[in-house]
């Protein structure tokens, strides 16, 4: 059977989304997706998940998403919970997070890459090399990671296309609102919906899905932050030059 994984989730559980689990499984169910991996940053999914995984018919994926200092790492398809490494700045070592992954019996897998442009694509592409032996897997299809670098996703695919060994290939709509959910999955062949089985249907997906970024989302997104962190008025006037950013790629990607 096909099943449809959405491999990138953001929930209450991160400082900047307000998604319930339960708003989760009913968005999964409305976009016929199968699976969903619960990526919140620097914090591993909740007990409740490893305990009750399959939720009216969707299986929720123990995960986390470590932000350290060689990008963003994610910790799919965890068997226990994962030990969250000291973190520096909101930061934890790229080795720490992988370590710490892979003692959960987690999969390393390398987010969005090639998302932020502070760094140039050499300097990212060096990186990957770096710590290739930690990863177990790119994803190269991440619907926000186009915001800033049109052709992310392509380069993120070509990295993993250089691995000498095959490596998980996985995507993710890094929803941080209801209505993303769904933006960008990946579809892979397996005999259940079971953890172990999609995991291993990655090493060659039957095909992916991959929407536009939604800019107003990354705005509504940074305004829960601030909500939650409760911010002074100056950021939020940042906030609303954001926002108008936003906007004006929103109305800018209409007309292209």
């Amino acid at each position: 059977m096909i099943y449809r994984l959405d491999l990138h989730l953001h929930t209450e559980f991160s400082p900047d989304s307000r998604i319930s689990f339960t708003q989760a499984v009913q968005a999964a169910k409305q976009h016929n997706l199968h699976a969903l991996a619960i990526c919140d940053h620097n914090r591993c999914a909740p007990q409740e998940i490893f305990d009750q995984p399959l939720r009216d018919g969707v299986l929720l994926i123990p995960a986390v998403e470590y932000s350290t200092e060689a990008g963003h790492l994610l910790g799919l398809f965890l068997k226990t919970p994962c030990r969250t490494p000291g973190e520096e700045t909101g930061r934890v070592r790229f080795s720490d997070a992988a370590a710490a992954i892979h003692a959960a019996g987690g999969k390393c897998v390398l987010a969005h890459p090639y998302e932020l442009t502070h760094h140039s694509v050499e300097e990212i592409s060096a990186q990957i090399i770096t710590h290739a032996s930690e990863l177990d897997g790119i994803e190269i299809f991440n619907r926000r990671a186009t915001k800033k670098r049109s052709n992310a996703n392509a380069l993120a695919r070509a990295a993993a296309e250089r691995f000498s060994t095959p490596v998980l290939l996985t995507a993710g709509s890094d929803a941080h609102t209801v209505g993303e959910i769904g933006g960008a999955y990946v579809c892979v062949e397996a005999d259940s919906l079971r953890a172990d089985a999609l995991c291993a249907g990655l090493f060659s997906p039957v095909s992916f899905h991959c929407g536009k970024c939604r800019h107003m989302a990354l705005a509504k997104s940074r305004l829960i932050r601030l909500q939650k962190k409760h911010a002074g008025f100056k950021s939020y006037l940042k906030w609303c030059a954001f926002a108008g950013v936003c906007l004006a790629r929103t109305v800018k990607g209409v007309f292209q």
